[in-house]
């Protein structure tokens, strides 16, 4: 390998798996693989991934994602290697052909009933199950390979199965590597008279020395032909992250899709693109058209994209009629496009606060709780003075430029990695599951990676008068807490979905706890004592059985409120040995999940009084304004209120717009 920054990166990468491994107890090719599919996430190939490790004769598979709406579905394969020599790392064709082989068979297999052959108890049952369910409504399916070595450059192979496009992808050391360094994804270049059988008319609504903004009409077709190449890829990341076809919203532009293609343009909002250049050309009458774009990036009309793709591929549908307007921008300026391109998603996307993990770990408090985690030596466990640090990576390969800048000599880097050992390092995903699990949101961790982060950021900058000192110490507290959970799950060998078990019973302990675990204790000993991780075992096997009492996907399932829910109802005794010796009893800092939008909701209803909402649903009712479900919500408000309850924001936010959409229509509430 003759790249030294190549070289160096495996030897990194390799020694984060090995540490992280010997944290966690587990096997090293499972930890490749969980870090593998993170990075998939960050880079958006995919959206929410599920280990899922399976062997069998001719067939192996190591994860997945499934899109629920659209039933598509993509499958993961590892090829580890556990070598030291990194001159020894060379995948060649007939290995890369191997491992996607034996994907596919467990594919092709799958439609044809292997979960019939599979343990029930077997992770691999549910996934082999889901693709014969969804055998007659799965149209796309992505295959891809992950190794740490390095594959001979190839494109995306596409192919077909019995009506189902199945594409070859592999990310190898290289690919990953230049998106750790470079934090970019491959760029996409659109050429207009290709995707859409000639230039692309447009108007010039702007041109300045900062950018240029365009506004065309584009075929409905050549967006979803580009969807069909590209996927998700043609979203900005931001919008990737919040990207969903349920709801309204979509299911009307399916509609129109179907019944009034000819009406789209008229009804739908359109796209917001961002380029980095644009070759244009002089049409007749003066007018401009557009040629070629570099760096297309949607960042807004994700919806609109993707369901033009999956409404013609799932109905047929003819798509030569739908137009869909066009404002695209071009930054001329490289170095305002950090600072403007994500403007112009959150502002352009105003139903969502858009965010992406690496986009929100450049902002406060994220630089702050870095530099903490640089200052803030962890106490020595033997009660002697020995230093380690812990060190939050809040970009990706941060915790490799601080190695690479302080320490240049072998001396120091031996100190340094003694000082700040990679197993002492987490970064912005582990940082977001550990605390959206205290907050007793387990649901929302079980989301993914980048939806759960985006929910723990939000809440994350609004604690406003956080002492964030003290915020890294109880962050510490958490993340040995959810190794050692990992830990026990694991021993226990429970069969799938550890990192399910994992969120759910941190959760349910700070549940049946009231959240009053002394995380300074576990700060100060860096450790947990026994009494608790008896506990946690009670616990993990409660909720290993609770997550499959279901008849759904299993990994679904947890994604719901409801699940979270019915385990709140299950009871448990807190032993007293936890009770008497970890339990907080005054001066503790409880931390609400509340969101801040969340907190002015809760505040606005609690504000007016129980009596009011009585009231006003009597007026709704009296005029047969709003629903049904609107009037008993109000209801519901006052009962919660009067009973000195506060309202929980399910309930507050549909109440405060009950409210105000009355106010509109004549209410007046006077005493």
């Amino acid at each position: 390998m003759a790249d030294s920054d190549l070289r160096e990166y495996y030897r990194s990468f390799l020694e984060d798996i090995q540490a992280s491994a010997h944290a966690a107890e587990a096997l090293r090719e499972d930890i490749f693989v969980s870090k593998m599919g993170e990075l998939l996430e960050d880079y958006g190939e995919i959206e929410s991934f599920v280990p899922c490790p399976y062997r069998g004769r001719g067939i192996k598979v190591d994860g997945y994602c499934f899109d629920e709406e659209f039933r598509d579905i993509t499958l993961l394969v590892s090829c580890f290697l556990d070598e030291p020599n990194h001159e020894r790392i060379k995948v060649n064709d007939s290995t890369v052909d191997d491992h996607f082989g034996r994907l596919s068979r467990f594919f092709e297999k799958s439609l044809k009933g292997l979960h019939k052959t599979i343990d029930v108890s077997d992770e691999a049952h549910d996934l082999a199950k889901l693709i014969h369910e969804c055998r007659d409504d799965i149209r796309n399916v992505k295959l891809i390979l992950v190794t740490n070595g390095v594959a001979k450059k190839r494109p995306a192979e596409v192919r077909e199965h019995d009506g189902v496009d199945i594409t070859n992808i592999i990310w190898d050391l290289e690919r990953a590597h230049h998106f750790q360094k470079t934090g970019e994804r491959e760029r996409i270049t659109i050429d207009f008279q290709e995707q859409c059988g000639g230039a692309l008319p447009c108007t010039v609504l702007v041109q300045n020395g900062k950018y240029s903004t365009y506004l065309a009409f584009i075929p409905g077709q050549a967006l979803a032909d580009m969807y069909s190449l590209w996927g998700v890829r043609l979203l900005d990341m931001n919008v990737r992250v919040f990207l969903t076809a349920k709801g309204k919203v979509n299911m009307g532009i399916r509609e129109t899709i179907r019944k009034e293609p000819e009406m789209f343009c008229a009804y739908n909002n359109g796209l917001t693109v961002f380029a980095r250049s644009i070759e244009t050309i002089e049409s007749g009458n003066g007018g401009t058209s557009l040629l070629r774009v570099e760096d297309f990036q949607i960042v807004n009309g994700g919806q609109t994209t993707a369901s033009l793709y999956h409404t013609q591929k799932q109905y047929k549908s003819d798509l030569s009629d739908v137009r869909v307007q066009m404002k695209l921008t071009v930054v001329h300026d490289e170095s305002l496009i950090d600072e403007l391109v994500p403007r112009i998603s959150e502002y352009s996307n105003t139903q969502n606060k858009v965010q992406s993990a690496d986009l929100a770990a450049n902002q406060a408090p994220h630089p702050e709780i870095q530099a903490i985690s640089k200052a803030i030596p962890s106490p020595d466990p033997t009660g002697g003075s020995r230093l380690t640090y812990w060190f939050y990576e809040r970009a990706r390969g941060s915790y490799e430029e601080y190695r690479n800048l302080t320490a240049r000599t072998p001396a120091r880097k031996r100190e340094f990695d003694a000082l700040r050992p990679k197993a002492q390092k987490f970064d912005k995903i582990r940082f977001g599951k550990v605390w959206n699990s205290y907050l007793q949101l387990p649901h929302v961790v079980s989301l993914g990676s980048q939806k759960n982060f985006a929910r723990f950021n939000e809440w994350l900058r609004g604690q406003k008068d956080e002492d964030w000192s003290a915020f890294f110490r109880k962050t510490i507290a958490l993340l040995i807490l959810w190794r050692e959970m990992e830990k026990t799950v694991r021993r226990l060998k429970y069969p799938g979905h550890h990192h399910l078990i994992v969120t759910y019973s941190l959760a349910w302990l700070f549940h049946l706890t009231k959240s009053r675990i002394h995380l300074g204790k576990i700060w100060d000993t860096q450790s947990i004592d026994q009494a608790i991780l008896d506990f946690l075992e009670v616990i993990s096997g409660i909720v290993n059985e609770h997550i499959r009492d279901t008849q759904s996907n299993i990994g679904e399932y947890a994604k719901k409120e409801e699940c979270w829910s019915k385990l709140k109802e299950k009871n448990l005794k807190v032993p007293d040995n936890v009770s008497d010796s970890y339990i907080e009893q005054t001066g503790v800092t409880i931390h609400r999940p509340d969101l801040p939008a969340e907190k002015e909701d809760i505040e606005f209803c609690m504000q007016k009084g129980g009596v009011p909402w009585f009231q006003l649903a009597r007026w709704l009712k009296e005029r047969d304004f709003l629903t049904g479900k609107a009037r008993s919500q109000c209801v519901n408000m006052g009962k919660a209120i009067k009973s000195g309850r506060e309202p929980s924001p399910q309930l507050s936010r549909p109440c405060r717009k009950a409210w105000e959409e009355a106010e509109i229509r004549g209410w007046v509430w006077e005493e």
